[in-house]
This record gives C-alpha cells, sequence and structure tokens, in this order.
C-alpha cells in the first residue's frame, strides 16, 4: 500500500500525462551526478571570489561546498584564508585546526595555524587583552614548541600582567633549554632586581654583556647596579659612624650584591667585620680585596695590606685574651712574615711567647721591638717583668751572677721599680758583693720605704742601723745620684693610653669616622712612637694565605691544646714562688697593643678622630 499510494495521488494530480509517471526512476541517477558538480562550482566560485577580493562571498561558497562535503579539507584552508583576509582570526585557526587534525602529517597547515594564533595574540596584545593574548599565544608555544618567539610573547603578557614569578620562572625555563639571546638574560636580570636579589641579577647582566658586550640595555642596567651599589656603600658609612655595625655590614654586603667586582666594597666589609671580631670573615674579605686589585690601584691595595695587618693583629688578641697563646703566636707569625716594622708585633707574640714560658723567644721579640721604638715604655716595662723572671730562674739554679745579670737588665728598663734593686740585693749579698747590695737598699728605701722583706735584707746590711741614718749613709747619697741621673736620661713621655691596663675598645668613633669618608681611615700606625713610612716593610700575600681561618684555628686549638695545659702548669709553678707570681700578675696587667689607624682623608677630617683613635688600642696583636 505505501507504493501504491504515491502513484495513485499521482494520477490523481495529472491524470493520464505521462511527463511525470516515471519520476522514481530518473532521481537515483540525477543524485550522483549533481553533488560533486555543485562542490566544483562553488569551489571555482569561490576560487574567483578570492581572486576579486570578495572575501564575505568566498566564504559562503566555501561554506556550501563543505556543507555538501565535509570531508574536503582544501576546502577548510581556502575559507580560512578568507577568513584571515576579513581578519576573523578565530574562525581561521578554527578551520585551519579542522584540516590539521584530518592530515596531521601535513606541516603546512600546522605553520599556518600558529601563523593566525600568533596575529591573533598580537592583536589582542594591542589591545590590552593581555590574559586572553597569554592564552592563544600559550597555544602557539604548545603546538610548535621550537619556535621560541611564542614563548616571548608569553613573558611579555605575564609581565604586563604584572605575574612576575611566572614570568621568571618561564625566562628560567628558557635560559636552561640554552638561549643564546642577550634579551633573556637581560629580562632576567631586570627580574631578580624587582625580586631584590641582586647578586642573581648581575651574574645574569654579566652573561648578556658576554653574549653582546654592547648592549645598550644591559649597559643601563649595569649602571642602575652600579649606583645602588654606591648609594649602600654610602648608607653603611653613615651606620658606622652612629655605631650600628650590625646595620653598616647589611648595607654593605647589598653594595657587593649589587657590584661583585668592586674590591673597595670587599675591604670595606672585611673592615666592618673586624671591628665585630669576626675574623675569620675579615681575612677572607680582605684577601679577596687584595686578589681583585690591579695594577694601578696601589693606595688601596697598601691599605688592604695594613687591614690584614690589623685582623690578624686583632685575631692574635683575641686568642691571647680566651689563653690560646700558642695560636696568637701562629697568627702573629704571618703578619711578621709580611710587616717587621711595627712594633706592636713582637711586643704582642713576646707576651704570647711570656705566657707560654717561652722566655728566650720572649725576650727577642721585645728586644726587636726596641730596636724600633727604644723609649716605647709598653716594651721597656716588659722587659722588665721578663728579665725579673729569667732572674729568679736562675737564682733557683744557683746561678746568681746570671741572676744579677737579669736584675740589672731589669733595672735598666724600668729603673723606677723598687722590687728590682730588692731582688739584686739579694743576688749581690749571696755573691759577697756587700757594697753593691747597700747600694741597692738605699735604692729600695728612696723609691718604695714600705716595700715588704726590706727590713730583713736592710737589717742584715746596715746592722744597728734605723731607716734615717741609712737614709743619710753615703750609700744613700750614691743612690740618689744614680736615681737622678737616671730620671733625666729616662723616657718622660707618658704610656699611651691602651698599651698598659686597658681593655681593647671597638667600633670607637675616631674609627667610625674614619669608615665613613668615603675611605677607611684605619691605616694602622703603631701604638706610640712614629709609624713607618708608607710602604715601608708593607703587606704582601707571601705565604699564599687565601683560605679562611675558622677551620685553621680549631684544628690548631685542639693540636695545641696539650701544649697549653703543660703553659699553664708551669705558669702555676712559678706561682708557687712569691717574686714570681708578682711578675706575672704586672705582665697581664699589661694588655696587649692594638695597631691604630690614623685617616688619610683631609687635615680637617683627620684631626677631630685622633683622640678617640688612641682610645682603640687593642692587645698586643697588631702594632
Amino acid at each position: 500500500m505505501g507504493e501504491s499510494s504515491p502513484k495513485g495521488t499521482l494520477q490523481r494530480i495529472f491524470g493520464t500525462s505521462q511527463v511525470f509517471q516515471n519520476i522514481d526512476d530518473v532521481k537515483p541517477k540525477a543524485t550522483g551526478l549533481t553533488v560533486p558538480l555543485k562542490v566544483r562550482e562553488y569551489y571555482h566560485q569561490g576560487q574567483q571570489c578570492l581572486e576579486r577580493e570578495d572575501w564575505e562571498m568566498a566564504v559562503l561558497y566555501f561554506s556550501r561546498a563543505l556543507h555538501l562535503n565535509s570531508q574536503l579539507v582544501d576546502f577548510y584552508a581556502l575559507r580560512a584564508e578568507a577568513y584571515i583576509q576579513l581578519c576573523d582570526f578565530s574562525s581561521a585557526a578554527l578551520n585551519l585546526r579542522r584540516a590539521y587534525s584530518f592530515q596531521p602529517e601535513n606541516t603546512k597547515y600546522l605553520e599556518r595555524l600558529t601563523f593566525v594564533l600568533y596575529l591573533q595574540g598580537q592583536c589582542l596584545l594591542e589591545q590590552r587583552a593581555f590574559l586572553d593574548a597569554l592564552k592563544i599565544f600559550s597555544q602557539a608555544s604548545a603546538l610548535q614548541p621550537e619556535k621560541a618567539s611564542f614563548r616571548y610573547r608569553c613573558m611579555a603578557c605575564l609581565l604586563a600582567l604584572k605575574r612576575h614569578q611566572d614570568c621568571l620562572s618561564l625566562v628560567t625555563k628558557e635560559v636552561q633549554l640554552g638561549t643564546t639571546n642577550a634579551d633573556v638574560y637581560i629580562l632576567r636580570a631586570r627580574l631578580y632586581n624587582f625580586f631584590q636579589k641582586p647578586s642573581l641579577c648581575y651574574r645574569d647582566l654579566h652573561r648578556a654583556l658576554l653574549l653582546d658586550p654592547k648592549h645598550p640595555q644591559a649597559k643601563v642596567l649595569l649602571k642602575m647596579m652600579v649606583d645602588q651599589a654606591q648609594q649602600a656603600r654610602q648608607d653603611a658609612g653613615i651606620l658606622a659612624v652612629q655605631g650600628k655595625l650590625h646595620y653598616a655590614l647589611q648595607r654593605i654586603n647589598c653594595a657587593i650584591e649589587n657590584n661583585p667586582l668592586d674590591p673597595g666594597l670587599f675591604l670595606f666589609r672585611g673592615i666592618m667585620y673586624r671591628r665585630l671580631w669576626e675574623f675569620d670573615a675579615a681575612v677572607e674579605d680582605i684577601l679577596k680585596a687584595l686578589d681583585m686589585m690591579s695594577e694601578h690601584q696601589e693606595d688601596i691595595a697598601q691599605q688592604a695590606q695594613r687591614q690584614l695587618l690589623l685582623a690578624y693583629n686583632d685575631f692574635a688578641v683575641h686568642c691571647y685574651m680566651q689563653g690560646a697563646y700558642q695560636e696568637g703566636v701562629l697568627l702573629l707569625n704571618k703578619a711578621l712574615r709580611d710587616e717587621q716594622q711595627e712594633k706592636g708585633l713582637y711586643i704582642n707574640r713576646g707576651d704570647c711567647f711570656f705566657q707560654l714560658g717561652n722566655l728566650t723567644f720572649a725576650e727577642a721579640d721585645y728586644q726587636q721591638a726596641l730596636a724600633l721604638s727604644p723609649q716605647d715604655e709598653g716594651a721597656n716595662i716588659r722587659m722588665g717583668l721578663l728579665q725579673e723572671k729569667m732572674g729568679f730562674c736562675e737564682h733557683r739554679s744557683r746561678q746568681f751572677h746570671k741572676a744579677e745579670s737579669h736584675f740589672s737588665v731589669a733595672i735598666q728598663h724600668n729603673p723606677r721599680k723598687a722590687q728590682y734593686y730588692l731582688h739584686r740585693a739579694r743576688s749581690r749579698q749571696l755573691l759577697q758583693n756587700i757594697l753593691g747590695a747597700r747600694l741597692d737598699v738605699a735604692t729600695v728605701l728612696l723609691l718604695n720605704p714600705k716595700q715588704p722583706k726590706l727590713l730583713p735584707l736592710m737589717a742584715n746590711l746596715f746592722p744597728g742601723m734605723s731607716v734615717e741614718e741609712v737614709l743619710g749613709s753615703q750609700a744613700a747619697h750614691l743612690a740618689r745620684l744614680q736615681l737622678d741621673r737616671v730620671s733625666e736620661s729616662s723616657p718622660q713621655a707618658g704610656i699611651p693610653q691602651g698599651i698598659v691596663g686597658q681593655v681593647p675598645q671597638v667600633g670607637t668613633l675616631g674609627q667610625e669616622r674614619e669608615m665613613a669618608g668615603g675611605q677607611d681611615s684605619s691605616y694602622p700606625t703603631a701604638s706610640s712612637g712614629p709609624s713607618p713610612a708608607p710602604g715601608a716593610g708593607g703587606l704582601s700575600l707571601a705565604g699564599g694565605l687565601t683560605s679562611t681561618l675558622g677551620p685553621w684555628l680549631g684544628r690548631q686549638l685542639r693540636e695545641r691544646e696539650r701544649e697549653r695545659h703543660k703553659a699553664r702548669a708551669l705558669q702555676l709553678r712559678w706561682k708557687q714562688e712569691q717574686p714570681l707570681a708578682e711578675t706575672s700578675e704586672e705582665l697581664k696587667a699589661t694588655t696587649p697593643q692594638t695597631l691604630e689607624g690614623k685617616p688619610e682623608g683631609p687635615k680637617e677630617e683627620a684631626e677631630t678622630p685622633q683622640k678617640e683613635e688612641k682610645q682603640a688600642s687593642v692587645p698586643h696583636a697588631g702594632a
């Protein structure tokens, strides 16, 4: 019935006409020919529209063709070209994606697709639609990861969106791929500078300049970092003047991170470390500054050499205060290897030898200090104490002639010390030199009538005579003449403050003012007496001391622990006798010397801190 009904309907409509009676037989043949013809027709019409630049009609004809046959890959590409001319990049990209999905092996479609995405992203970027542009460029980069231009556009979008951390991560990945583009390093350097990581910034800037030494942006960034370093250096100087050494250290660290090739900054930081008693870091920075200096930087090299001397000196003082006398000797040996004109170094090493019981070495160092400055009272006092102790040792060994000789030398170096005459009087009495012994006893009465143990000896040498009678005797007259003669020839200058009886001070006003003056003026001179001429016995890096002293000092402390115990045991044995105990206490009252620094700046800047600098003298480790 389904077949007869249509025929019956046709007969009722058309009657006996035969025109439409065979329509079912013709239709299958017509269908097989019409679709390809229409597609071909639309293709030619679309091509003509492209030639006439009628883009909209071209899109229409290609769309009709694809509606008839959606498997025609080339038609997607042609329609995409028309969309490109219409600036409809989204539609163009969609058509090219469809074409590429049908033929993944056809790289032309991929190239055209990424080009369209690039155009689309660039338009969005210019319209300040940064987030949309980032998505488009990311798609293009995923399709062709070997092309860096898409990643560069992603970096630009992230910067515009102020997503600096994401941008830094992307740039770092680009660097890890082995880029040779100086712009990439400069971009990352700017990002590091934004995140206040100047050391990393300088590293990338250095790499960029290696790739392109004349890069204009690199030079601009380098100048900016140098300016930042200079500003931080000035801030550190001001903080040092105010006594805020830890804050000054933070600012100079910032300066070094911004300009790590300036040796003056490392020298400044070394001085800060030294004044903070962080000697390992101080020595390391000063040595680094010396290594970085060129032949044309002689002035700053001399200053650095002096600062190295001061660091060794103060380090040795620190060891002395901690009872590590052997380590103090080792440090002073390093200082004296390069500088033989500083008396304080010899005095300090002599003090260490004295505490270790090496009296012969101590005597040699004190003699060398006196050879450099015969009128130095600190050295003379120490020599007197040393000779007194050596005299005791000889006296116990019943070498009375040698004991008398040592006491005589002690008197030569400190003729106002009454107990030296008393000790020599005992030795002379045992040597049957009664006249000399009486002369010494009379001298003790003139210097210190209340001297302990004087009266028994006076009773033996002046039997039956009172103190007044002894003072009126011929021996007392001769003793008075000798004392007057000695007083006329002995040094009149007092002991400089800070050499004897004063604990070293760190960070005094004089040194802080020098620190703020553009260059460190802790250019050491001896704590008293004339300073050596510049360059005389100047420091050098002889010996190849290029390692820090922290691990070294710990190792030396362990190695020398047994020697220290032996020395202390020897000291305890000496202290069992009263005269020896007095000598040890007197020597400990003389704190080690520290080298002072006189400013080398303009005279009006240098005059003010001089008084304060004298108070900054420290134990005998860096004279």
